[in-house]
């Protein structure tokens, strides 16, 4: 006798749900698309690519210390789920998620945070924040799976930050045993990590592939299957896969963002985003701006008004204080005056140049290159060449791609010579880690030799006492202003267009990341 059409509708349910892979889980589909227009490297291990390149790195893996959209740290987000610190902030101890696994089946403890943390420092690693963990790091200890214990040679605060996603790449945490048993040249090639996107495939100059896990304590089951970062110059090119449908975000000049959102396209912005910051290779005490009045003739030169208004298409405010993000004013009661602002005056600048001894001017090389998230890098530094040119210094702008830079910037091979980078707004603690990088004689990235802010860089590092340490941020920024020691452009507000199926998304203000998560997350 057949059971009744209900209790058979009934156990066919049942049935089909006692096979599936998970009771009434669904998994991942379709495919994300983000199409920038550079990498600036396209370096798939961490501790080669630096912070440049999180915007994939931070979907491989996962972070010791995860920080929330807006850049605070989080107990949510990372493999810490809490951190103390000893009385005398030098022991640091932080407990681990359990039961988070790699890519490739291996269990994720202590041991592998260790390696990570000390692969991250040493030789080999270019990331951009190794420097201080060097200088203060004395041990790493695992008393436990689940537990590590960082010990400093000095009291701290900078631990926790320094180690998660708010900052570089050192507190990725990557896989012992597969990193061991393979070499770092197949790690290279073939990253494993632990983050809810595993890594599919690399194309050099095209594009990276990622494929979901089918659920991750980060996200839960992510949205898509696949994420596509596609590397696509052509500012022309990524518009009309917009259009097409072919991609999902992508980067967009100040200029177009009207006529995007014309088409119905929505735009998502991150307000001062970003400090366009510019440079000078060291060494330069054999060049003309190792004189002070050379770089001020170099600063008023320029008319940062007039950039952020048309350059920029009315999305930047002018820049003021070298290496100064705004974020960290407030927290260390940095107050920004009228007469700190740099006047467009040309004929003081020619004034400067005359008394240093350059009354004809100077020629300088000017390296011009695409970074993601400034696609008018080139309109920018013609736009510069051309206030210099007006004083009489004559630049010539050596177009390249931004890894030849950057090897030439960190060999030193090219003294003097402009470089510039659009440095991911942040915080104090930010602020300092990226000063620490810039203008510090020991880090090997450094751009300045001054013994001042050296000192009081060095004090930072082992204060913990908040009000020493604002004053000692105030001194620094009031020192690297009065000693022209870097040109700050413009603060950056930085434009996405998205596709219309795209009806709500945060960018967040991570330094070099994009808030994906909240795209691709089903929590």
């Amino acid at each position: 006798m057949k059971p009744p059409l209900k209790i058979a509708t009934l156990l066919l349910l049942v049935s089909v749900l006692l096979v599936s892979p998970a009771w009434g889980q669904a998994k991942p589909g379709g495919e994300l698309t983000v199409a920038l227009s550079s990498f600036s490297t396209e370096i798939l291990d961490p501790v080669l690519g630096g912070h440049i390149v999180k915007f994939y790195l931070s979907l491989m893996f996962d972070y010791l210390v995860g920080v929330t959209p807006d850049g605070q740290l989080s107990k949510d987000g990372g493999i810490a789920s809490r951190w103390e610190a000893s009385a005398d902030h030098k022991r640091w101890t932080f407990h681990l998620r359990q039961g988070i696994k790699f890519h490739n089946g291996d269990e994720l403890t202590s041991e592998d945070v260790k390696f990570s943390i000390l692969r991250a420092m040493g030789k080999r690693s270019t990331t951009g924040y190794a420097g201080p963990l060097r200088a203060l790091i004395q041990d790493i200890e695992t008393p436990a799976a689940d537990r590590v214990v960082i010990v400093t040679k000095e009291p701290t605060l900078i631990i926790p930050p320094y180690l998660s996603r708010v900052l570089s790449t050192e507190g990725m945490i990557l896989p012992k045993k597969y990193v061991e048993a393979n070499g770092d040249d197949v790690f290279a090639r073939k990253p494993v990590g632990s983050g809810p996107y595993r890594f599919v495939e690399q194309v050099t100059g095209s594009h990276i592939k990622l494929e979901a896990l089918d659920n991750h304590w980060r996200l839960g089951t992510p949205k898509y299957k696949t994420v596509t970062f596609k590397l696509i110059p052509e500012e022309t090119t990524r518009v009309a896969m917009l259009r097409r449908g072919e991609a999902d975000i992508i980067e967009i000049s100040r200029d177009r963002v009207k006529e995007v959102e014309r088409g119905g396209f929505p735009i998502y912005h991150r307000k001062d985003d970003a400090l366009l910051h510019m440079w000078w290779v060291q060494p330069w005490e054999n060049t003309p701006v190792k004189d002070k009045r050379v770089r001020e003739a170099l600063n008023i030169a320029i008319d940062r008004k007039e950039l952020a208004a048309t350059i920029f298409g009315g999305m930047a405010d002018p820049g003021v204080i070298p290496f100064g993000l705004s974020w960290a004013f407030p927290d260390v009661s940095f107050k920004v005056t009228p007469d700190l602002a740099y006047a467009h005056d040309p004929p003081r600048a020619k004034k400067l140049l005359a008394d240093a001894g350059f009354p004809n001017g100077f020629p300088i090389e000017f390296y011009a290159f695409q970074l993601p998230g400034l696609p008018e890098g080139k309109a920018m530094s013609e736009a510069v060449a051309g206030y210099w040119q007006k004083i009489g210094v004559q630049s010539k702008l050596v177009p390249v791609d931004y890894g030849a830079f950057r090897k030439k910037w960190l060999d030193q091979t090219i003294p003097g010579a402009v470089g510039y980078y659009n440095m991911a707004n942040r915080d104090w603690i930010g602020t300092y880690a990226l000063i620490e990088k810039m203008a510090y004689t020991p880090s090997k990235t450094t751009t300045t030799k001054d013994p001042e802010v050296d000192g009081m860089v060095r004090q930072v590092l082992v204060q913990t006492d908040r009000e020493k340490i604002n004053a000692l941020m105030r001194n620094i920024f009031t020192r690297l202003r009065t000693e022209h020691l870097g040109i700050p452009l413009v603060y950056l507000h930085t434009p996405y267009a998205a596709s219309k199926r795209i009806t709500k998304w945060n960018p967040g203000s991570v330094m070099y990341d994009l808030n994906l998560d909240e795209l691709l997350t089903s929590k």
